[in-house]
């Protein structure tokens, strides 16, 4: 996809590079956002007490690709705790001798890398990449 980006910088500075911008930020957006509501589904279903909580900090980021923030300085934990420093602990449980996420250790994710890989094969990514495909030839690319 980076390949694709430099081709839209190649427009012309006027109108049309702008609104080109514009329009694969609005198709990023849309997709990211179908991660969103996968993410949320699958942070319910975890079983991870602090994932449901975790996953009120997600966001959408404006971006020309699809782009997903968890995390940050939103305070989500019972004591206050920023979700940031609460993310891979309901993602993947405790990494020491103290537990605080009720879980058991889990490499492999309990929420946030399940959500990514149904996501990945729903076909939302074809529907961005087509989306981006119309764009290209809508702006003369290919």
């Amino acid at each position: 996809m980076t390949e694709t980006l430099k081709a839209f910088q190649g427009l012309e500075r006027d109108f049309a590079r702008p609104e080109a911008n514009k329009e694969l930020r609005t198709a990023a957006g849309n997709t990211a956002r179908g991660g969103v509501v996968e993410l949320v589904r699958a942070a319910e279903a975890s079983g991870v007490p602090v994932a449901r909580r975790v996953a009120t900090s997600i966001r959408v980021k404006s971006d020309r690709l699809p782009v997903i923030s968890i995390g940050g300085p939103k305070k989500v934990g019972a004591g206050g705790a920023p979700a940031g420093v609460l993310v891979w602990g309901s993602e993947q449980g405790p990494k020491g001798d103290i537990n605080h996420f009720a879980v058991p250790p889990n490499s492999a994710g309990y929420w946030i890398a399940p959500a990514v890989r149904a996501f990945a094969s729903s076909g939302a990514l074809a529907i961005y990449k087509r989306a981006v495909y119309e764009l290209q030839r809508k702006y003369g690319l290919v």
